[in-house]
């Protein structure tokens, strides 16, 4: 009887101390590695983008910024806004000498899927307001993109101009 009821003492202890056992602590899911797509969306972006530029195309070069979006020039006051911004490419692109190209050197994906930087070169050709001539202007860009609501856009543009030769 004895060997019953330290049996039964023990199963009960048991069940005690188990029912005061913390289960383990769920392990964080880490999200699926997208960055290899997401660098294949952007370049793709970049292409259409540089499409709309080619074909003076304002509103469809303005829908690649996000609606926050800042666009920065030397020399100039910042652009602010998706809309100022659309309007800022609208009055370059009525320029007749007006073209510009751009391509991507590099796109580095963040590991959270929702921002990313791009780096390139560009070529801007416009009239020179005071020599009413046409002149080239070649530099190196980084992009800022920003992931919203499943769609890359570009959030912070900063051409940066080589030095005058």
């Amino acid at each position: 009887m004895k060997t019953v009821v330290t049996r039964i003492g023990s199963l009960v202890v048991m069940a005690i101390l188990g029912a005061c056992a913390q289960p383990p602590a769920p392990q964080p899911v880490e999200p699926p590695d997208t960055r290899a797509a997401d660098e294949a969306a952007i370049r793709a972006a970049v292409k259409e983008w540089a499409a709309a530029a080619a074909a003076k195309d304002a509103e469809k070069f303005g829908s690649f910024y996000a609606e926050d979006a800042t666009l920065m020039f030397g020399n100039a006051p910042d652009v602010k806004g998706a809309t100022a911004i659309r309007e800022a490419a609208r009055g370059m692109m009525q320029d007749a000498n007006f073209a510009l190209s751009f391509e991507t050197t590099a796109v580095q994906v963040a590991r959270s899927g929702d921002l990313a930087y791009e780096l390139g070169m560009y070529s801007m050709t416009m009239t020179n307001p005071k020599t009413k001539k046409r002149a080239t202007e070649k530099g190196n860009y980084v992009v800022v993109w920003t992931k919203q609501a499943g769609k890359w856009k570009a959030i912070v543009d900063a051409p940066i101009s080589d030095p005058a030769a």
